[in-house]
């Protein structure tokens, strides 16, 4: 039988059929829709996790001071000047990133009412920022301990928007950046409970310069050395910067330790970060590391394997019962298409009689399910998109700011429809096998005598 031939037969048993087959393939839509709801739901959650919760890079690794453990390790060499210079020696490695912890204390306090005026109506210009933030602003009394440490500026050039992130010197407002993760936890929970700004690079500009005490505590009595009054002014959010402290620059931080803390706080790492050339570099480099007596800080990357772990097998549950749902429906199909060939056994029959092969008569029938399944795949991934926008539009509307909360929740890719199309034509055509076979055993004598 010519391709147009079967083409306009299948087209022809179709059209007959349709309410039939309208019926059996609801499985198929219901279950293709909640796998695309599912996979793109999994793909969102993953995304959030390694691009903002735990955001790893490839090609970099962490060194770190190995330290001693009880019937372990002995404790590993610290992290100084020479150390780095041989780091950046190593085979394939592009640059190398210190950081430096601030080996003295500091504090800040902040009261709103000090802001000055000029101040304040330039944040009240910013869009978004409500009478009632203003307000709550002036209102502001915050004494905060400070940590933090000093990181190579190469390192979150990317991530400064407002000014500068190089030492000034002395006497001067110190630059400061911000972890993103602190500041999404500040702006999902801390701000909203209190009507205070939401904090991002929009507001960061009009931000007034911060008071800075070095060598200072509210907590421990006694700190000896003279205190320094000075200014501190964020000017950039980065996932490198300290997590609950602030990142100054490398040189600010080495001058303010050596100052506060001596020579040797001054030329003593806490970390760096190695960035290879190319990701085949990795493995060597870290032996070679821990050949030196240092080791890999991989706490983050476990932190976003575990979670990941979890919405992956999460994500594979719900799939697993989608894919169950459509193949509980290609049962269905195989049981409509016996009732569909039992009802064209007389017709079958006439098509073998005229010339038709049994390969002819499992063509028409297979030819049918898998357009059932295109279709069904078709109004299935419709569905399961209608439903991911809904579920946004109900997320956006309904539920109050929470860290790290997305714009959406799903994540689409070609393979995503791809595959719904693929499993539901595959499930149907299966579902239509052992009809298509029944179908094409029929022997056209007795069919056309009744037999």
């Amino acid at each position: 039988m010519k391709t147009k031939k079967l083409i306009q037969l299948i087209s022809q048993n179709l059209r007959r059929n349709r309410k039939n087959l309208v019926f059996s393939s609801i499985g198929i839509v219901m279950g293709i829709s909640s796998f695309v709801f599912f996979i793109a739901l999994g793909n969102g959650i993953q995304k959030v996790v390694s691009t903002e919760i735990f955001p790893i890079d490839a090609n970099r690794i962490q060194v770190v001071t190995r330290t001693a453990q009880f019937g372990g390790l002995a404790a590993g060499r610290i992290i100084d000047d020479e150390i780095i210079e041989n780091l950046e020696k190593l085979d394939g490695v592009f640059a190398v990133y210190p950081r430096m912890k601030l080996n003295f204390l500091a504090t800040s306090a902040l009261e709103g009412r000090d802001i000055s005026p000029a101040a304040i109506q330039m944040l009240s210009r910013i869009p978004g920022i409500t009478p009632a933030m203003v307000r709550a602003v002036r209102g502001v009394r915050m004494w905060l301990e400070i940590m933090g440490d000093g990181i190579d500026p190469r390192l979150v050039e990317k991530d400064v928007v407002a000014g500068s992130f190089q030492d000034p010197g002395p006497g001067k407002p110190i630059p400061v950046l911000l972890s993103r993760r602190m500041v999404e936890i500040y702006n999902g929970s801390f701000a909203s409970a209190r009507s205070l700004p939401r904090i991002s690079e929009i507001v960061l500009p009009f931000l007034p310069a911060i008071p800075l005490t070095l060598n200072n505590s509210f907590i421990k009595r006694g700190v000896g050395g003279k205190r320094e009054q000075t200014k501190a002014k964020v000017v950039g959010l980065s996932r490198h910067a300290l997590m609950g402290g602030i990142t100054i620059p490398l040189e600010t931080a080495r001058r303010l330790n050596q100052r506060f803390s001596g020579k040797q706080a001054a030329h003593t790492y806490d970390a760096a970060i190695v960035e290879v050339s190319s990701s085949d570099y990795l493995g060597p480099v870290q032996e070679t590391v821990k050949a030196m007596g240092l080791d890999i800080d991989i706490s983050e990357r476990r932190m976003a394997e575990g979670v990941g772990l979890i919405v992956l097998l999460v994500t594979l549950g719900f799939s697993l019962i989608s894919l169950i749902i459509v193949g509980i429906a290609a049962v269905s199909i195989a049981h409509t298409f016996f009732m569909i060939i039992f009802e064209r056994k007389r017709e079958i029959g006439l098509l073998r009689s005229v010339g038709a092969s049994r390969a002819d008569i499992r063509r028409v029938i297979l030819g049918e399910a898998s357009f059932v399944g295109l279709v069904g795949s078709i109004a299935g991934t419709g569905l399961g998109w209608a439903g991911c926008l809904i579920a946004d539009l109900v997320v956006a509307g309904f539920l109050p700011d929470f860290p790290f909360k997305p714009e959406s929740f799903f994540v689409y890719s070609a393979w995503l429809f791809v595959g719904a199309v693929g499993f539901a034509i595959f499930f149907c055509t299966v579902g239509a096998f052992f009809p298509a076979y029944r179908a094409a055993a029929i022997d056209p004598a007795r069919a056309l005598t009744g037999r």
